[in-house]
């Protein structure tokens, strides 16, 4: 009974942990494999120290480039391949008798899949002989006694013509996008690509919008290759019955304003509104959109889209981190309820607190009553006066700098007397809580 009590189960034995080296050659010394690693103790070191193994064919040559290993780890495989060392012996007299042992399970496997990139040898053919002479010697000291005495030689050693590449490769694997062609978007390789096996379902990254300066001649359309992504980036047909609308209503807007009437997504935008505008980068009419074909350097109702900048920076109501953010949301102290998907608004209207502190307004959006009349005088004065030329257009616009200059202190005047207004109300307010 007290054995039975005292029995104790055999132990489960471990199997012996053992690494695995792909070694990219064929095996006939085992030692002069293991030196081109370095050798046993630069192997076992590397291993557990989480170290690459790096291999040289020419261990003695410094003018070689190693080949770095990949290691992979065999510990967590549930299914596939499992690697096992066994030891096989035949039978001498009756080869067909196999006896096979256990050794160990593979839990770490190293392989050399990588580039190999050039060898240079530093040796140079002897005059008269087929031999080949050692020239590492005579490039770079070869231990410390010739190292101290490299320099204080009084005649200098002559040495043959020998250039090692400044740098090896700096890439593990070959790759043909680093030198190769430039995209080409024309329908000829749109074709060959949609046809076949192999083909790349991500959405290529590409600009195909049109940006021009102020003194450029405008284009008239889009190209076909412009149009074709729009088409095949968004399929559904409403965002592009938006963005027509909004080009036929009037022929120029800001982003803002297009993200403000239609409600897309930013990146949608972005993405078909090539299809219906260009992009004017400088000048009167700098930071708009404009419909293909339209020219407001051509007509003097063009000067309603000029474009006017307003920064905010002195204003505390007005929200310093969301600053030229598009998709903003709303401060608490103008809006207690902010909708954080609804885009800023385009127009600055009488006693409403802009979200940002720096705006692009064109300057009919501007629904200040005085900034209108300033417009409509504008246009009167203009009436029987000297019309400007074609180089005073692309340069200054349709409108004089003094009207813009006002409209633009009419905006500052107004967005200071709506934040005393709203200091003055949350003052009052403050103190009525604090009589309670």
């Amino acid at each position: 009974m007290d054995a039975f009590l005292n029995f104790n189960p055999p132990k489960k034995e471990e199997p012996k942990q053992l690494i695995l080296i792909k070694y990219p050659g064929i095996i006939k010394n085992v030692d002069k494999a293991l030196q081109t690693m370095g050798g046993l103790q630069l192997i076992a070191q590397s291993h557990f120290n989480n170290h690459s193994l790096e291999l040289s064919h020419t261990p003695d040559n410094p003018y070689t480039s190693r080949i770095m290993a990949e290691r992979k780890s065999q510990d967590n495989i549930s299914s596939g391949t499992l690697h096992l060392v066994m030891k096989v012996k035949r039978k001498k007299k009756d080869p067909k008798v196999v006896k096979t042992e256990f050794l160990g399970l593979i839990n770490t496997v190293y392989s050399f899949d990588v580039m190999c990139d050039f060898q240079y040898l530093p040796l140079k053919k002897r005059i008269g002989a087929d031999a080949f002479e050692d020239m590492i010697p005579k490039l770079i000291p070869t231990d410390l006694s010739s190292a101290l005495s490299w320099w204080e030689s009084q005649q200098p050693q002559q040495t043959a013509l020998f250039l090692p590449p400044y740098q090896f490769s700096r890439y593990l694997t070959p790759s043909n996008k680093i030198l190769g062609r430039e995209t080409d978007h024309t329908e000829k390789t749109r074709r060959g690509a949609r046809s076949g096996y192999g083909q790349n379902l991500r959405v290529e990254r590409k600009a195909l919008s049109i940006t021009v300066m102020a003194m450029d001649d405008f284009p008239t359309a889009p190209t076909d290759e412009a149009v074709t992504d729009a088409l095949f980036r968004c399929k559904h047909d409403e965002p592009h019955r938006l963005l027509k609308e909004l080009f036929d209503e009037r022929p120029m807007w800001t982003r803002v304003g297009l993200l403000y009437r239609t409600r897309i997504d930013d990146s949608l935008l972005r993405a078909i509104l090539q299809k219906y505008a260009f992009y004017i980068q400088s000048g009167p009419w700098g930071r708009l959109w404009c419909k293909f074909g339209y020219d407001p350097r051509m007509e003097r109702d063009g000067g309603l889209y000029q474009t006017l900048m307003v920064s905010f920076r002195q204003h505390g109501n007005i929200p310093e981190r969301q600053r030229l953010k598009v998709s903003s949301d709303r401060a608490q102290t103008i809006n207690p309820n902010p909708d954080v998907n609804e885009p800023v608004s385009y127009t600055y209207e009488q006693g409403k607190l802009p979200r940002v502190r720096q705006m692009w307004y064109c300057v009919m959006d501007v629904l200040l009553p005085q900034a209108q009349q300033e417009l409509i005088e504008s246009q009167v004065a203009s009436i029987g006066t000297l019309q400007p030329t074609v180089e005073e257009v692309r340069e200054k616009g349709w409108l004089p700098p003094n009207v813009l200059d006002r409209i633009r202190d009419l905006i500052k005047e107004d967005v200071a007397k709506t934040s005393q207004e709203l200091e003055y109300l949350m003052n009052d307010t403050n103190q009525a809580d604090e009589d309670f």
